[in-house]
């Protein structure tokens, strides 16, 4: 996009930040398919930069989201599963450039790739080609900002059940529809299974995992969504098959018998 483009575009989003207190649509939610029983959720920023969002009844984020820089150019869009960042996000700069995609799993950072152009970019360049750090509108909802606004701010709780009456999985959202602190899931027999903390979506320090036989499985720290620190893996039988040390989601020391097959927490191939 030209930057006289560029610029009409951001021109007609201003327009439309005041057409929204009339319901009408902007520019990030005009080609936003919420999946069937969802609603469009949006907020439009002062300068015209804009994010909108699909949201459950209840509030929970589920379905894509899109942000776009004050001159209408796309930021960031990807999607959530369950108040969690779920699948490809891709993220450009304010001229359109492509910055980076990553993949995401139920709250977790499985995979990012930079686009190789940025390793030649200044940090000055970086600062006037992406996000402001005005915080008028950050990369996406794990942004360690939103992050720390709404890690007490509590918007719903959830509990599913299992037909034997026993809970399933239980946790809290923020007031954005994200996941939000510690959730909880267990087997049908009422072992645990399964406690992994949340911030904004995304999933952030503390997580454990248990086999269904009651013997731990995992334990060990995320940060930012990657794996963080010391992480242990036990077999059912609770004998220890790894310990491994990461960094930015990468096994930077690992044990002699290396990482366990499958391992639940463990993404296949990391």
């Amino acid at each position: 996009m030209s930057a006289m483009r560029r610029t009409a575009h951001g021109q007609a989003c201003r327009l439309l930040a005041v057409a929204g207190a009339l319901g009408l649509a902007g520019c990030a939610s005009a080609g936003l398919a919420c999946p069937a029983g969802t609603a469009l959720g949006r907020q439009v920023f002062t300068g015209g930069a804009e994010a909108a969002w699909c949201r459950r009844p209840d509030g929970v984020r589920q379905g894509p989201e899109s942000r776009t820089y004050d001159n209408g150019t796309e930021l960031a869009s990807g999607s959530y599963v369950d108040g969690a960042l779920d699948g490809v996000w891709r993220y450009r700069f304010n001229n359109g450039h492509n910055w980076r995609a990553e993949r995401w799993q139920d709250g977790a950072l499985v995979q990012s790739t930079v686009d190789p152009r940025v390793a030649r970019l200044s940090a000055q360049q970086l600062e006037a080609l992406g996000p402001t750090s005005s915080a008028v509108i950050k990369l996406a909802s794990h942004d360690p900002v939103p992050g720390r606004e709404t890690r007490d701010t509590v918007g719903a709780t959830f509990t599913s059940w299992f037909p034997n009456g026993r809970p399933q999985v239980a946790g809290t959202y923020d007031a954005d529809g994200l996941r939000q602190g510690v959730w909880r899931t267990w087997f049908e027999d009422g072992h645990p299974a399964r406690e992994i903390e949340f911030v904004a979506g995304v999933r952030e320090r503390a997580a454990r995992e248990w086999h269904p036989n009651g013997q731990p499985a995992a334990d060990g720290f995320y940060t930012g969504g990657r794996r963080a620190g010391r992480w242990h893996f036990w077999n059912e039988r609770g004998q220890l098959t790894a310990d491994i040390v990461y960094k930015d989601g990468v096994p930077a020391v690992q044990s002699p018998g290396g990482p366990p097959a499958g391992g639940g927490m463990l993404p296949p191939g990391s």
